[in-house]
């Protein structure tokens, strides 16, 4: 095939050429796709979907892209003037009308939100000072609808006096406690719960005069973050219902007492699942086992324990090593892999990391790591 090609060019400044990748396509032919803003100096922008985000970085050409539009000229090219070269006649006519030097590359990414912009919520009647609306603060974050919702609720967002918050471990402890006891005394069923039911149940028990700490939007935050949507045929559509997710009760129950009991001083492992259990609601039944604790706590004296706080560890891998073993000589691997997953930046086989910074070998059906 071939053309005729006019042109009548200028650099255009007001527009920029995005790539659009199959997933992209698929996206703005079956819903919105919003930009928004990186909150970085570097002045980044993201697209996002429903359930999808895209990081755009603008790719300069050392070619220049001509950007034409078929049209019809006034006057046609007389036939002795057109030379084809050996190709076909031209069928179409096209005008060049303007040139661009980048354009801009999307590549999919997870969403992301930026919490350091949100108050602590810690269960008192004081006022927020960071007044962010939930919309406001969802559509500075660089993060799809359905990615910021699962993430919301993830690292505790909440709603308090009509603004967007974090709510603190303590207060997201003692409002699950609260909720776990209404539910035994209310036969409320932990593997179909209303959100709405939950709020009701604990509306009540508010005295006269006194505020509602544990609103429904508490609760909402608390139920969403510590289980998960079920279906149901004997439910209707819009009455969506939880199961409660029982080992991540447990483990923020047994975390909250290694920080308790196990903070300055080791502690018996026999005497700890006691306390652990005693953290529980009455007759609140919850299979407990120390695995479930892995990357908080070390074994600095054998049959002992005692939390160690991941933040306090060296980001260098070299020197987390040799941390990790002045605090306990030899590790079960498995409870080491916690504490240096993060460092594993190049996604290699976790043994293989490993032995780049310790020793490991095989001791009956357990693998032990050792310092150099």
């Amino acid at each position: 095939m071939s053309v005729n090609l006019y042109n009548k060019l200028e650099p255009e400044t007001g527009y920029k050429l995005l790539q659009l990748s199959d997933d992209l396509l698929d996206a703005f032919q079956t819903g919105p796709v919003k930009f928004k803003a990186l909150s970085d100096d570097a002045g980044n922008v993201v697209l996002c979907s429903e359930d999808k985000t895209w990081v755009i970085k603008q790719r300069n050409h050392s070619n220049t892209v001509i950007l034409m539009n078929e049209f019809a000229p006034t006057g046609g090219i007389p036939e002795d003037k057109i030379n084809t070269f050996g190709l076909p006649r031209p069928g179409a006519d096209w005008a060049g009308f303007s040139t661009l030097d980048s354009e801009l590359e999307p590549r999919l990414v997870d969403g992301s939100i930026d919490v350091t912009q949100l108050d602590i919520y810690h269960g008192k009647d004081v006022p927020l000072t960071r007044k962010l609306t939930l919309q406001e603060f969802k559509d500075m974050c660089p993060c799809s609808e359905k990615e910021f919702v699962s993430k919301w609720f993830e690292v505790g967002g909440s709603v308090v006096q009509g603004f967007a918050c974090l709510l603190s471990e303590r207060f997201m402890l003692k409002a699950l406690h609260i909720i776990l006891i209404s539910c035994m005394a209310e036969n409320l069923d932990v593997d179909s719960l209303s959100i709405d039911k939950v709020a009701d149940v604990l509306a009540k028990d508010v005295k006269q005069g006194e505020p509602n700490l544990y609103t429904h939007e508490i609760v909402t935050t608390v139920i969403n973050k510590f289980g998960f949507k079920v279906e149901s045929a004997e439910t209707e559509p819009d009455d969506v219902r939880f199961r409660i997710n029982m080992s991540l009760i447990a483990r923020w129950y047994g975390v909250s007492a290694l920080k308790k009991f196990a903070a300055k001083e080791p502690i018996s492992e026999d005497e700890f699942m006691i306390q652990w259990k005693g953290q529980f609601p009455p007759y609140f039944h919850c299979d407990l086992d120390i695995c479930m604790l892995r990357g908080y706590f070390v074994r600095p004296l054998t049959n002992k324990i005692r939390y160690m706080s991941r933040t306090t560890l060296s980001l260098d891998a070299k020197e987390r090593f040799k941390q990790l073993f002045h605090w306990q000589s030899t590790w079960e691997q498995a409870d080491m892999v916690p504490y240096i997953s993060d460092l594993n930046t190049k996604n290699l086989k976790i043994d293989t990391f490993i032995i780049k910074y310790a020793r490991r070998k095989r001791v009956g059906n357990k693998v032990i790591i050792s310092a150099r």
